[in-house]
């Protein structure tokens, strides 16, 4: 842990800051990759990024998910740090690294590497895993109408430990909408899964949540 934040304060420590923004959100469930974090239950987050005018960024996030039962770890803290290069008003590239803790159960721990290329409102996201955690791919689409957004992505992901539940594809499609600086988010997602169809699952994501930038 110690590198990786020497690491984000050596990048930041090479250019000029460029602002911040704070975002906070609830909603009624925490999903990652279709899957429930949650177990249904609501989820608050936080999480703030500092910019950098070079195209650097870092920042963290800390989320209540994950108590499915007893045994699960109670929280999530992350970090990440990486680089984004916008070419014009239709392409972009993005490379980042992000670490996901749970202070309580540290055995869940994962880190990953991602890379992401913008075309128009169309999204390809590749995550590799690091320290043998699965690599996972996303394709996605946005489409701004009035102040709005629609939405649509597919991913797929391995099972992580030979845990099964997570090894499956899953789908998402959602409208985000601007309302008196606030933003608020209607997803259905479904989650196929690739071992059994127990554990297949779909649902309702309905979320608020307000970004200050500074």
């Amino acid at each position: 842990m110690i590198r990786k934040i020497y690491l984000i304060l050596t990048i930041f420590s090479l250019s000029v800051f460029s602002g911040t923004e704070l975002t906070f959100s609830l909603k009624n469930d925490s999903i990652w990759r279709g899957i429930t974090q949650n177990d249904g239950e609501p989820t608050l987050s936080t999480d703030v990024k500092f910019s950098l005018n070079n195209g650097f960024y870092s920042g963290f996030w800390i989320e209540n998910c994950c108590s499915e039962n007893n045994s699960y770890p109670n929280r999530e803290v992350g970090i990440f740090t990486g680089f984004n290069k916008q070419f014009d008003d239709n392409l972009e590239i993005s490379i980042s690294y992000l670490g996901t803790n749970y202070p309580n159960s540290k055995k869940d721990n994962f880190d990953e590497l991602s890379i992401e290329f913008g075309f128009y409102n169309f999204f390809i996201s590749y995550f590799i895993g690091l320290d043998n955690f699965p690599d996972y791919y996303e394709l996605s689409y946005s489409l701004p109408f009035n102040n709005n957004y629609f939405y649509l992505s597919y991913g797929e992901f391995d099972s992580f430990k030979n845990d099964i539940s997570s090894n499956g594809s899953n789908l998402s499609i959602g409208i985000e909408s601007n309302f008196n600086d606030f933003d608020f988010d209607f997803i259905y997602f479904n989650f196929n899964s690739n071992g059994t169809s127990d554990l297949d699952d779909d649902g309702l994501i309905i979320s608020i949540s307000k970004k200050l930038v500074f």
